[in-house]
């Protein structure tokens, strides 16, 4: 794990015992101000401190794989973190700790869990959300069953997001699944591919089938290759949406409107991470570039 300033500077770098599961999360367990990387290989939970320094207890040790990127919930965002690991077709809970957390009743799912937990909150009630290939669950926070949606679907590996305050996954076969507050589902045939993809934010839904984009109903066709799923940001009040095409090594932005953004597409051969690194207006992105390098971009 290399922790590289955004000049370009390598500040520390660590060895691990196996590949990064996900998404790394920032968290503040000591309420300080100061921010610590969370995340889980397939048998340790780290929590690292900015010089790259282990936290005690950490990290903790799983002898059953851990099969789901960390998940981490802020309840009341109070930085009085839960973090979730995924093991087959159970959740374990711990505090910052590494304590379980009592009073967390989920004992296995019906199956083994496809999709990352995660935390919603609609209204006042939150909602933990997960999958199995047959069915959704929606737990409270003691992990009861909060919702049981009235669905029968054999279910993609792509997320739950909440969408127009509905939560909207899909099928294997490439249907949009919504489901709201009162379990009630309603399944729409959007044409996607088995090889499809989603992402969403509360007021945008973003699908990716074969070369077509389709962001909030505008259609945007691209050339025939091999795509990352996409990525939608919300920066400087703005909707982005990336995908990469791995076979032509091309990076391509959108707008919410599914319109390119000028001077794309550019050289690339991941995902990218959008945001704004520095002082000034202009976003930067992050890819890799060849197989040992990475490449930090500046959008003027």
């Amino acid at each position: 794990l290399y922790l590289i300033s955004n000049t370009g500077k390598i500040l520390w770098k660590k060895q691990l015992d196996g590949a990064v599961l996900g998404q790394i999360e920032q968290i503040d367990i000591y309420k300080n101000g100061r921010l610590q990387l969370a995340f889980t290989t397939p048998h340790k939970l780290y929590i690292i401190d900015r010089n790259g320094n282990d936290v005690s207890p950490f990290p903790g040790n799983f002898n059953d794989a851990i099969t789901q990127p960390l998940s981490v919930f802020d309840y009341e965002k109070n930085k009085d973190y839960r973090l979730l690991i995924t093991q087959g077709k159970n959740i374990l809970m711990y505090d910052t700790g590494l304590r379980t957390v009592n009073g967390f009743n989920f004992k296995s799912a019906n199956s083994t869990i496809i999709s990352q937990p995660q935390h919603f909150r609609i209204g006042s009630k939150d909602y933990i959300a997960f999958k199995t290939q047959n069915k959704l669950y929606f737990l409270d926070r003691t992990g009861n069953i909060r919702i049981d949606p009235k669905t029968a679907s054999t279910f993609s590996n792509e997320a739950i997001y909440v969408y127009n305050d509905k939560f909207v996954t899909t099928s294997a076969e490439g249907n949009l699944i919504t489901i709201d507050t009162s379990g009630n589902s309603v399944s729409q045939n959007l044409n996607l591919s088995e090889q499809h993809h989603i992402d969403s934010s509360s007021k945008t839904l973003v699908t990716l089938s074969d070369n077509k984009l389709d962001i909030k109903g505008n259609s945007f066709e691209l050339d025939f290759g091999i795509y990352t799923a996409p990525k939608l940001f919300y920066v400087q009040d703005k909707i982005y949406v990336s995908v990469t095409d791995l076979q032509t090594q091309k990076v391509y932005l959108f707008d919410s409107n599914a319109q390119p953004i000028p001077n794309f597409p550019v050289y690339g051969n991941s995902p990218i991470t959008l945001d704004n690194i520095d002082s000034d207006r202009d976003l930067e992105f992050v890819t890799k570039g060849e197989n040992n390098s990475v490449i930090l971009y500046q959008i003027n």
